[in-house]
């Protein structure tokens, strides 16, 4: 992975640790945040919102479902973004 996808994941692991009031070492790349951590979907709603507003990118909601975690949400992300995968 390039060191731009290495930031992006950490970017995403920081967010997604503070929606779900987590440390971030706790978010493991393939473990599903609803599982782990009991998220729901206002909190996916809330970590979708972080993103585009940090980010500065729009990812239509209709992707929740393929972002339960850390690397599906960098999927995502690098899909809407341009970034490497």
């Amino acid at each position: 992975m390039s060191e731009t996808g290495t930031a992006l994941i950490d970017q995403l692991r920081e967010i997604v640790a503070d929606v779900l009031e987590v440390e971030p070492e706790e978010i493991t790349p393939d473990g599903l945040f609803s599982e782990e951590h009991e998220a729901d979907s206002l909190q996916a709603i809330e970590v979708l919102a972080r993103i585009e507003k940090d980010l500065k990118v729009t990812v239509p909601q209709t992707e929740l479902p393929n972002m339960g975690s850390l690397n599906g949400v960098h999927g995502v992300v690098a899909q809407y973004t341009g970034a490497n995968a």
